[in-house]
């Protein structure tokens, strides 16, 4: 053989022999696997298997929902088989934190948890949500990964819950009728009454037996449109016995959570004119008055003639030649407290208000 052929067939062993080892190194590589990676929120693929999602399963900073029944996701878009994660969720109602743990699946995958906040309206405020996440088992060591979580939930008041003019209707009692004034003071604002009429003065009755609920709506409604509180401190109703209260919501938000003072007053005023409440009026109408047991009428009188005559009770004509014309004229005050009708002191504070004894 020559030494061309022997040169020639030891090359050839060489290469047939590194195109074997390069084979088998390629054959006995791994083949890669994906990160089972674990996001916080709803993303990718996966996140098409949530359906009538609550906002805070968007894994976003804030969420502003009504809906106290809560749910958080986590997500992951490729196989978690062989991968175990732990949460460790508080959800910042002052309630223990909550422990779960979330098994891996072949799949793309969604996991939600839920949790129920109350739905009264002092439940209506912000929740500072966190949850920590930890590896418990990756069986294949396949890098698996969850992300820690954190958002803040704003829960906001339902439609039946914030103020405006429907808790007019809701608890009645803009009622001015003289028959609904107890037995011992009716009889009085009735002869008052007539003898204003006979006197030429026009007498519009426009309240009288009021429930205490009512007045709650009415003073609170009149605080807040004056800016004389603002609507996140306004105290919940407090009943008496076995009395139902009104549930309001009196502070308004944005669709971004933020409070909204604008849509609060504006919701106020609108409830305060609902109510029938007296333009002119310089003081809240009392939480707890006279008008709650039938012992006080919001009356408006008033005269144009250039001088009255009008019987008292002991049946002398007075004779009222100066103003004011109408019920904060000093003489007519003294005529109706000779019948047991007290005007509200001072006069020009409420100018309409009479009573069993001027509160």
């Amino acid at each position: 053989m020559s030494t061309a052929t022997v040169r020639y067939a030891l090359i050839s062993s060489i290469v047939t022999l590194g195109l074997l080892v390069g084979s088998a190194a390629t054959a006995s590589a791994a083949p890669k696997v994906a990160k089972a990676a674990v996001a916080f929120g709803t993303s990718g693929p996966s996140a098409a298997a949530v359906t009538s999602a609550h906002p805070c399963q968007s894994g976003q900073e804030t969420c502003v929902s009504s809906d106290p029944k809560v749910a958080l996701s986590w997500s992951s878009s490729a196989s978690t088989s062989g991968c175990g994660f732990g949460l460790v969720v508080n959800w910042g109602d002052g309630k223990p934190a909550q422990t779960i743990e979330l098994g891996g699946s072949k799949n793309a995958k969604v996991w939600t948890i839920r949790h129920n906040y109350p739905g009264g309206v002092a439940a209506r405020q912000s929740y500072p949500i966190t949850a920590k996440a930890t590896v418990l088992r990756d069986k294949d060591e396949r890098g698996c990964s969850i992300a820690s979580g954190a958002t803040t939930l704003v829960l906001t008041c339902t439609a039946t819950q914030l103020s405006g003019t429907s808790w007019n209707t809701r608890f009645p009692g803009g009622l001015s009728a003289l028959e609904l004034l107890n037995d011992g003071f009716r009889p009085r604002v009735e002869q008052f009454a007539t003898a204003m009429s006979e006197a030429g003065i026009t007498v519009r009755p426009t309240s009288t037996l009021r429930s205490p609920q009512r007045s709650y709506l009415m003073h609170f409604s009149y605080k807040i449109a004056k800016g004389q509180i603002s609507p996140a401190d306004v105290p919940a109703y407090v009943p008496v016995g076995k009395e139902s209260g009104p549930k309001i919501c009196w502070q308004h938000r944005t669709a971004t959570g933020k409070k909204d003072a604008k849509a609060s007053v504006a919701a106020a005023k609108s409830l305060l004119g609902a109510l029938g409440v007296d333009s002119t009026l310089a003081t809240p109408p009392a939480l707890r008055s006279r008008h709650n047991t039938g012992d006080a009428i919001d009356m408006s009188v008033s005269w144009t003639q250039p001088t009255i005559k009008i019987k008292n009770a002991e049946g002398r004509l007075v004779r009222i030649g100066s103003g004011p014309k109408d019920g904060t004229n000093p003489k007519l005050m003294a005529v109706g407290a000779s019948y047991g009708v007290n005007h509200y002191m001072p006069a020009a504070v409420d100018r309409n208000h009479w009573s069993s004894d001027g509160r």
